[in-house]
């Protein structure tokens, strides 16, 4: 009940979820005319968070802009479950959960951040999580039945010092051990490691704490309670929907002429006078966008400074909540560094999500969607007395576990999880990552955030913002 109140608070929309109007809505038939005089076209490569915002942006300052979107729907890597075909999740029809369930961002750090704005604006439902618990030797704890122990003292100080760390060549697990108890080496690779993306002996410390140091938002972490966060991108960006071709992968992009010529999968070519890159930086690593000239050595050198990880996803009911009730994350397993009680605060609290990034998720993928569920009900099994498989929900027909199975590493338009520095790198490097080309080419995305917030849904808005500032300037001033 208290959800069907909250969606008829704000109104029914778009894809069956919610109508918000754009922030910056579209120029009225009655204005003088554009804010920015250009006759060119802009092409934006990507309708994910960053595509959507910064097509948006232009949009609204009456630009003449065309998205391109590779794959069927809006969203890029947020991924609601409500919005996806049956025939890739089986199992969906079988969850009983009364709240949405995400496979991309299921929460936001920062009440005060572009997206909390925006729940707090069109007064969204969300729950700010605030009590965790942590694993260690298979013990699960809260964070205050652990005080007293040394292990989990010196993993917590080692978290909360992130943005004191200086120098950039080390990883996160070789200055970890030289400071945390073995024991609490897990709780810092589920909390750091597997959070920003990869596991604490593939990630580098060095950008990681200036990004920690730059993060402006108040650091909460919320999760929405009544609304998809894909429809809520879907309709708050209603405005430039019509503008979008869906299903229309661009391969290359030769800029060296006086036009931009985009072409796509189907050979199709398409021209344009300035274009917004905003693919996953695993896209352009694997060289499935081609460019002609290619790229400069320094956007070049910056892209060879970050990771992009597999990255499993999976979601597990169970017919009682054994892990605690007010308990949002479970962290600190060796096995699987991160579990969210994705129902806490709801009317089914019994649902949890996985994530799993890095090497383990490297070694999750080769076991398949299966084996990857027997492995993960196992590591519950162990932290919580074999109760994972006492309660696991199944189909009472063939009594296969229920499960929702995603594997980001093999999605085509992908290819993994999430940006995350490399040994070596700094901010600098996301800065010349998204360092424009020519006046012409343009980079925006998580990965070439330079406010703190890469790797986050947040960081993807933030670079639209910075990208539009940047396409309006050469508009306006150009070299």
């Amino acid at each position: 009940m208290k959800r069907r109140k909250a969606l008829k608070q704000i109104g029914w929309g778009l894809s069956g979820g919610i109508f918000l109007p754009s922030i910056l809505d579209s120029c009225a038939s009655k204005d003088p005319g554009p804010e920015v005089v250009f006759s060119g076209k802009i092409a934006v490569i990507g309708a994910g968070a960053a595509g959507l915002y910064v097509a948006d942006i232009l949009h609204t300052k009456g630009l003449n802009v065309t998205v391109f979107e590779a794959r069927e729907q809006l969203g890029g890597r947020v991924r609601s479950l409500r919005n996806q075909s049956n025939v890739a999740y089986p199992f969906a029809p079988q969850l009983s959960s009364d709240f949405p369930i995400e496979l991309g961002a299921q929460t936001i750090t920062g009440s005060d951040s572009i997206l909390g704005k925006i729940y707090k604006d069109y007064l969204l439902t969300s729950i700010e999580i605030n009590s965790n618990t942590f694993v260690l030797d298979s013990t699960a704890k809260s964070d205050a039945e652990w005080i007293g122990d040394t292990d989990y003292a010196s993993a917590k100080n080692f978290i909360n010092a992130l943005n004191t760390y200086t120098g950039n060549s080390q990883t996160v697990q070789t200055e970890a051990q030289a400071v945390v108890g073995a024991r609490g080496l897990g709780m810092v690779n589920g909390v750091v490691g597997n959070h920003y993306g990869s596991s604490n002996d593939t990630i580098g410390l060095g950008a990681l704490a200036e990004g920690e140091k730059l993060n402006p938002t108040d650091r909460k972490v919320l999760l929405l309670r009544s609304n998809p966060v894909q429809d809520i991108l879907i309709s708050r960006f209603s405005a430039i929907q019509t503008l979008v071709n869906l299903n229309t992968p661009i391969i290359s992009v030769n800029y060296g002429g006086d036009k931009i010529v985009l072409t796509s999968k189907d050979n199709t070519a398409y021209e344009f006078d300035k274009v917004i890159v905003t693919v996953p930086i695993s896209i352009i690593k694997s060289g499935a966008i081609s460019f002609n000239p290619g790229l400069p050595t320094t956007n070049t050198n910056a892209v060879a400074k970050f990771g992009f990880g597999a990255s499993i996803r999976v979601i597990l009911e169970f017919k009682k909540n054994f892990w605690g009730q007010s308990t949002g994350f479970i962290y600190g397993s060796t096995k699987v560094p991160e579990y969210l009680s994705a129902g806490i605060a709801s009317g089914f609290n019994q649902t949890l999500s996985i994530t799993v990034n890095g090497n383990k998720a490297a070694q999750f993928s080769a076991l398949g969607d299966e084996g990857t569920v027997k492995a993960i009900i196992a590591d519950l099994d162990s932290i919580y007395n074999g109760q994972a498989s006492q309660f696991v929900r199944k189909n009472v027909d063939t009594l296969k576990t229920i499960y929702i199975f995603d594997d980001w590493s093999k999605r085509e338009y992908i290819l993994g999880g999430y940006s995350y520095p490399l040994p070596g790198a700094t901010n600098e490097d996301r800065k010349n990552l998204g360092k424009p080309v020519s006046g012409k080419l343009f980079f925006a995305g998580e990965a070439t955030d330079i406010t703190g917030q890469a790797g986050m849904l947040n960081g993807a808005l933030a670079s639209a913002e910075r990208v539009a500032q940047e396409v309006v300037l050469s508009i306006t001033n150009p070299i």
